[in-house]
């Protein structure tokens, strides 16, 4: 309804990733560097949100990557 005649009203975009208790800024679609590639990896979905396998996912990244839990 933004888009409307009249309305003074405009929609604000986040400024920070859209992951659970992450505060970083955002840098590619609504996330920050590192949960992009999360993203990209599968282990966060577009929304955020993790999936149920996420554990055994991020262990294989962990693997693919040679990172460490944060």
């Amino acid at each position: 309804m933004a888009n409307d005649k009249g309305s003074n009203v405009t929609e604000l975009k986040s400024t920070s990733c859209c992951v659970e208790k992450c505060v970083k800024k955002n840098d590619r679609m609504n996330f920050c560097t590192e949960h992009y590639a999360w993203f990209k990896e599968g282990l966060v979905s577009k929304t955020g949100h993790k999936p149920t396998d996420f554990d055994k996912k991020f262990q294989a990244y962990q693997m693919r990557t040679g990172k460490k839990a944060a």
